[in-house]
């Protein structure tokens, strides 16, 4: 009877874990109202080249000023319709550029740098547990998961929220569910041959993640 109390709780405590959330839905308000919509969409601006550091890093990379005055130094002022349904107009955002022009230290009558730079405090949106270690450029570039898969319909968004729950079994499952899509890549040459005969014990023509070890605790906890 105590044997299966304990079990009973266990389960409980598990899924209990296993569901809570991570603050989904957050949208904080941030220094510079950056709107993706009217640079991924309006203006077709791809995620990778303002965070360039998915395909070759573990993390997504805040890009710097800089990154931004790539357009900026000649853009001083905002030529789109605007966003009607978040209320967002054309004085909105060219007080924004404004607002970038002075962290970065710009003059964008003169189009010179000032020299007067100071840093900016962005509020971070998707945040996951220090025991957690997710890898952007595994998922990215191996895995060949759109930034969507994680991050929803960014390019749709005025402001940035967190668009999944970012739980331990929102993130199981889909490994669960996901088929590695790449096994016959580069880095996969050497398993070649186990995966195949994995595949072909399983009876599935392509392996999921988990299959291959996706759920053991050591690959996303340390």
């Amino acid at each position: 009877m105590g044997v299966l109390l304990f079990l009973a709780i266990t389960y409980v405590v598990y899924y209990f874990l296993m569901q809570q959330t991570t603050n989904q839905e957050y949208e904080p308000v941030q220094p510079i109202h950056f709107s993706h919509k009217v640079h991924a969409d309006d203006n077709k601006i791809d995620c990778q080249f303002c965070h360039s550091g998915v395909r070759s890093s573990g993390i997504a990379d805040i890009p710097p000023l800089s990154v931004c005055m790539t357009c900026h130094t000649e853009i001083n002022e905002y030529f789109g319709d605007g966003s009607k349904k978040a209320n967002r107009n054309k004085p909105l955002y060219d007080n924004e550029i404004k607002k970038l022009y002075k962290y970065v230290g710009f003059n964008g009558q003169t189009f010179q740098y000032t020299g007067q730079k100071k840093p900016i405090q962005w509020v971070r949106v998707n945040n996951l547990p220090d025991h957690v270690h997710f890898n952007h450029s595994q998922h990215v570039v191996l895995g060949k998961l759109d930034c969507q898969v994680c991050h929803g319909e960014v390019s749709k968004m005025e402001t940035v929220r967190q668009a999944a729950p970012l739980t331990m079994g929102w993130c199981i499952e889909c490994h669960r569910t996901m088929e590695v899509q790449n096994l016959n890549g580069k880095y996969y040459q050497n398993y070649k041959e186990e995966h195949a005969r994995l595949a072909k014990k399983l009876g599935v023509k392509r392996l999921t993640v988990a299959q291959l070890g996706g759920t053991e605790c050591s690959k996303c906890h340390y």
